[in-house]
């Protein structure tokens, strides 16, 4: 990461812990209680900086955009009313700014889901004065996508009892490598059906924009080609911006982040539901297929089996199985999707393990397995995982069958994510990051390269109890790469050291 990049969080991580301290001190005892009051506040700054955004891009793009705070409603304009002071302000963020964003009627439903029944909680003007002057030092305009992502896991990871939330985000350069592998396309549904707080959504949104965008007008942020889209026709955005990212979660908390984040990446379009995806009642928004699937479910927890959704393939209590039934039947007939899955569901031994893996086997291409290493997730877990890509199968097949049992799977082992894989999580050129050549292979057709990659049959995976463990399968398991060194420097060394040794033995001949 650059170091200015890592000052920035640094930076940010101190006015968090401001802001906490404020906050807690003023009363404000529930972790729960101070994400969301800070995070609308962060909205409401990041809103005007991004309708100037906006604005701008309009005039580069020709996309035409329409403010929110066009005529008598220039005075909800963050610049405008953060100079007040005392029962002034607080009467006005209370009486006024949350009303006017929850009853916006000009096609901004997004934004008053929002703060749809949100009410200050802040207990008094001194603290809510404090709070408005430590946000206002934050340029949130300068920042890219990846780094509100990095500022939003801050917020997240800056509250102590955080954790309780049972949430955390995806880390955005496996992200990146997922849909970079899965493709997004232009005219395609894209869905996440346990999307947190939008992160593959919003990357899927800047993959499409970039292929989309005439080389001149991209630019390199962050090591990063951003683009904007300015090839898409007025129909085509219309279509991307309104019409293409569907999203779910379970936790209100999670879906109102989301819809912050979508929002303030230009998504206002993007459709974000509260539901449990794998639970309950059963209706037609949950037999939807889209053409690209991109999540990361929830790994903990167990589910009673009478409230499993019944078009689930494999019921199990486990709910990362689900999740991945779900996920292959969500999507259309040669439909992709990428999946993070923790290991031990790859190889588990149970029933329901197994079924869920034969499933996925007859009902769509496996395309690819990438191992992660453990740590890739810190620091909010230590869990192992891989992350599936595969393509829907227009018919289930039969893979007993010749031409099936002879397919093969491509298996990519990533032994490190370009960061330390621990709990004091640090990103740099001094770590090994395999990320570079899993896209290149894949790039190549997911081409076979010792030590990194290779294929397994179908059947020998079928005739394994269909485990999608890479290391079951890994042809250069125990193989250790051995550099050899120089054999002029080992000379060298040698006779360096036979030198050493006659003068040393000059010596003790002049001693006796």
């Amino acid at each position: 990461m650059p170091q200015d990049i890592q000052q920035l969080r640094e930076e940010f991580k101190q006015k968090l812990s401001r802001l906490n301290n404020y906050l807690w001190t003023a009363g404000l005892q529930n972790p729960v209680a101070r994400i969301q009051q800070i995070s609308f506040f962060f909205f409401l700054k990041m809103l005007e900086e991004q309708d100037i955004a906006m604005e701008n891009e309009e005039k580069l793009t020709g996309h035409k955009h329409k403010s929110i705070f066009a005529g008598k409603n220039a005075k909800f304009r963050w610049s405008r009313w953060r100079e007040k002071i005392g029962k002034d302000l607080e009467r006005f963020v209370r009486d006024e700014v949350f009303p006017f964003i929850e009853e916006l009627q000009n096609g901004h439903l997004s934004i008053s889901d929002v703060f749809h029944e949100a009410r200050l909680l802040i207990p008094d003007s001194v603290t809510l004065k404090n709070t408005i002057e430590v946000i206002d030092t934050i340029e949130f305009s300068n920042l890219d996508s990846d780094t509100k992502g990095d500022l939003y896991e801050s917020l997240l990871n800056s509250i102590d009892a955080a954790g309780e939330l049972g949430q955390f985000l995806t880390p955005r350069h496996i992200i990146r490598a997922i849909i970079e592998m899965v493709n997004p396309k232009i005219g395609e549904t894209v869905y996440d059906p346990a999307c947190g707080t939008g992160g593959f959504l919003i990357t899927a949104y800047e993959h499409i924009k970039l292929k989309n965008s005439n080389p001149k007008n991209i630019e390199e942020r962050n090591g990063k080609k951003v683009g904007y889209g300015d090839k898409l026709k007025n129909e085509q955005w219309k279509f991307l911006t309104t019409k293409t990212f569907f999203g779910s979660d379970v936790d209100i908390e999670m879906r109102r982040l989301a819809l912050m984040n979508l929002i303030l990446h230009g998504l206002e379009g993007a459709h974000i539901r509260r539901k449990d995806t794998i639970a309950g009642v059963e209706n037609e928004e949950d037999l939807r297929t889209h053409n690209v699937v991109i999540t990361n479910p929830p790994f903990a927890g167990k589910i009673n089996k009478e409230r499993i959704k019944p078009s689930l393939p494999v019921k199990s209590n486990k709910t990362q199985v689900l999740f991945l039934g779900y996920v292959i039947n969500s999507l259309k007939p040669n439909g992709r999707a990428g999946i993070i899955l923790p290991e031990g569901s790859l190889f588990g031994t149970n029933k329901d393990d197994k079924e869920i893996r034969r499933y996925l086997l007859e009902n769509t291409k496996l395309e690819a397995v990438v191992s992660m290493p453990a740590g890739v997730f810190q620091p909010y877990a230590g869990v192992k995982t891989s992350f599936l890509i595969f393509k829907k199968r227009s018919a289930p097949a039969n893979l007993a069958s010749p031409a099936e049992a002879s397919a093969k799977v491509w298996f990519f082992n990533m032994q490190g994510d370009g960061s330390s894989l621990s709990a004091a999580k640090k990103f740099g050129p001094q770590y090994k990051n395999d990320i570079p050549k899993l896209l290149e292979l894949w790039g190549k057709g997911q081409a076979v390269a010792k030590p990194y990659s290779w294929f397994t049959t179908v059947k020998e995976i079928a005739d394994n109890d269909y485990i999608l463990s890479a290391n079951t399968y890994n042809p250069y398991s125990g193989e250790e790469e051995i550099k050899h060194r120089d054999p002029k420097e080992i000379l060298k060394e040698i006779e360096s050291s036979e030198k050493k040794l006659g003068l040393a033995t000059e010596e003790i001949k002049k001693l006796i």
